[in-house]
């Protein structure tokens, strides 16, 4: 059994386990897990081996968790087979069995060891000095002399191990499963080639045809034919029926066609992991991947669909997944090495890269890929998906017209940024926006944009500039408002104070799991950035947030707005900040969840009917059917 828990409010990730026997979770560093937080208790969960399965069960007194999106009590057991996932306070588990992840066996990483192995000797061979490298290709005469290198390498020193062994229907399979997978894909996005120049390494346009013909039959019988609809599910389906597909069409394949599926392969895989980001690349172009989480090189686990799932695909060695982040990193004028083993990056097309190498990464590189969609996600979007009703997004567009401050609450992977991006589309064309944020990810559709990123220090430790720095420079700027992409630490004094003196309309998003904690934290983090007294923290964020839009997302992998809720001021005993839920998340009888109207009018609705940003029958009529 294998776990991977992830922490939905620092977003780290690490394996918490991995073995064959029964363990523990808590706070205790007994535990076999052990999770820091106040809310987990010392022995929180206990999951050992049952007839069925595993089976899961909470010690007496402990806080509730949710197993597969049902809330446990403490004391109650379940149980479940092969995958389950745990919510915990704020950490998420991913628990899988040994047996359902060992499809990546002893063959899968003997074909590792094989492609670490011709990896060194192609760049023994390989002189780089012969092309001029650019961001997107590489010159026809290093093309050419890697096309050949591979070739005498595999036709030579490495026949037998290729072509002659016990490994060679591994790597037939392996290579089978990627061709059929880029062609899904490409059907998907719709492109008549995927933009991988590996595809001109000895193309042999004759043997294409016979090996288009196998890719075809593998992907009719997972349900897929050509002519008619690719369903958003391809990819899944394809992998769920290629165990089946995959004996019959190779054992029917033609011994030269074979070989040519075999090398064609390799050179892809070698192309990949010496000018390219290795196996990133078929995971980045896959439009139903949301997530890429390198554990260590030789562990990568995906989230599709909201699910997350270990996939074959490695690192051939850690020295190439280190190849690979500083591919990702030094176009960007960062860097990454023992002195200062993270980095937060991002690729071309906006998606957002962090890396973590050793001392910090006990088990090695870990890289984790939040990947940005590749078209502008609308309030269309969003409404399709469920995850925000039209009484909410009326509520929210008269709200950023009528210039009140909000704050955007979510943990992890919830769908912040997105939903910063579509409220972004509501702010009029002709007032100018100063957004600031740690790596680029904000798409704003209007013209007068400035778009300012943190810098880290270099080398001698100088030149860093951090989001507070941006945020006081921003007040420089002449903005009509300022959207930080996340507040997380001292800058929330400036975004308050920016707030509080005439840069209403601002936005910003933070970590936290209910609109209660986004106050406590945002209280944290002013207290962390000046020297003020805690009443005077409260009066600030009373007085400069107007509403906090909090999202969640559903063990389903469904994200959606829960809460949004407004600031109406300090409790006169307690002095804390008030809220007061104007629409909240309900379960409907058939067990759907849906965002209703609490009853409670925004005390500013008056102001935004009156400068005609909402219609006050509208809004009424909305509450009645919300």
């Amino acid at each position: 059994m294998r776990v991977v828990v992830q922490n939905t409010l620092t977003n780290r990730q690490w394996i918490g386990f991995d073995g064959p026997a029964g363990f523990t979770i808590g706070r205790d560093a007994a535990c076999e897990i052990k999770l820091d937080s106040r809310f987990v208790s010392s022995q929180h969960v206990k999951i050992e081996r049952s007839e069925v399965g595993w089976e899961i069960e909470l010690f007496p007194g402990v806080n509730p968790i949710e197993v597969n999106g049902t809330e446990i009590a403490a004391g109650q057991k379940v149980q479940f087979k092969n995958q389950a996932q745990l919510k915990i306070m704020e950490f998420v588990l991913t628990i899988e069995d040994a047996v359902e992840i060992s499809e990546t066996g002893k063959g899968d990483e003997q074909l590792t060891d094989l492609l670490n192995v011709l990896h060194a000797n192609v760049l023994r061979r390989l002189d780089l000095r012969l092309g001029a490298l650019s961001s997107t290709s590489i010159s026809q005469v290093i093309a050419d002399q890697l096309n050949k290198i591979i070739d005498d390498l595999l036709l030579n020193d490495f026949r037998r191990e290729v072509f002659e062994s016990d490994l060679t229907q591994t790597i037939a399979r392996t290579a089978l499963r990627s061709r059929a997978n880029e062609w899904v894909i490409r059907k998907m996005t719709q492109e008549t080639l995927i933009t991988a120049e590996w595809h001109g390494l000895g193309e042999n346009t004759e043997l294409e045809g016979p090996l288009e013909q196998a890719i075809l039959k593998v992907v009719n019988k997972a349900g897929i034919y050509t002519g008619k609809p690719i369903p958003p599910n391809a990819e899944e389906l394809v992998e769920t029926s290629f165990k089946t597909a995959a004996d019959g069409v190779l054992s029917e394949l033609l011994e030269t066609v074979r070989t040519y599926l075999i090398i064609s392969y390799i050179k892809k895989t070698l192309y990949d992991i010496i000018f390219g980001l290795g196996p990133l690349e078929d995971l980045l172009r896959s439009p139903s991947i949301t997530e890429i989480m390198v554990v260590h090189p030789r562990l990568i686990y995906i989230e599709r669909n909201g699910r997350v799932s270990r996939i074959p695909q490695v690192f051939p060695s850690e020295e190439a997944c280190l190849s690979v982040i500083e591919r990702i990193v030094s176009p960007l004028g960062r860097r990454i090495d023992r002195s200062q083993p993270l980095v937060d990056a991002r690729l071309r097309d906006g998606s957002r890269v962090n890396a973590i190498i050793e001392p910090l990464a006990l088990s090695g590189p870990c890289i984790t890929i939040r990947k940005f969609p590749q078209y502008r996600v609308g309030v269309d979007d969003l409404m399709r998906w469920r995850s925000i009703t039209a009484p909410a997004v009326a509520l929210l567009k008269a709200c950023v017209q009528f210039r009140a401050n909000i704050l955007v609450s979510g943990g992890t992977g919830s769908g912040k940024t997105t939903l910063l991006n579509v409220l972004s589309g509501f702010i009029p064309h002709h007032e100018r926006l100063v957004t600031i944020e740690d790596s680029a990810e904000l798409k704003l559709q209007q013209e007068h944009v400035v778009s300012l990123e943190t810098k880290p220090a270099n080398a001698e430790g100088a030149g860093r500039y951090t989001t507070r720095d941006l945020v006081r420079n921003a007040l420089r700027m002449r903005p009509d408002r300022i959207i930080v992409g996340e507040c997380r630490g001292d800058e929330a004094v400036d975004m308050l104070q920016a707030m509080n003196t005439g840069h209403s309309g601002s936005m910003t998003t933070i970590h936290a799991n209910s609109t209660a904690d986004s106050i406590a934290r945002l209280e944290t983090m002013v207290l962390m950035g000046a020297e003020i007294p805690l009443p005077a923290v409260r009066r600030q964020i009373s007085s400069a947030i107007h509403l906090i839009a909090q999202l969640d997302r559903q063990p389903s992998g469904l994200r959606l707005v829960s809460q949004i809720s407004e600031v109406i001021g300090l409790h006169p005993t307690s002095g804390e900040v008030e809220t007061r839920d104007i629409m909240k998340l309900v379960n409907l009888p058939n067990n759907q969840l849906a965002l209703k109207a609490t009853g409670y009018m925004p005390r500013f609705l008056g102001e935004m009917v009156e400068k005609g940003h909402l219609k006050l029958e509208s809004w009424f009529e909305q509450v009645k059917t919300a």
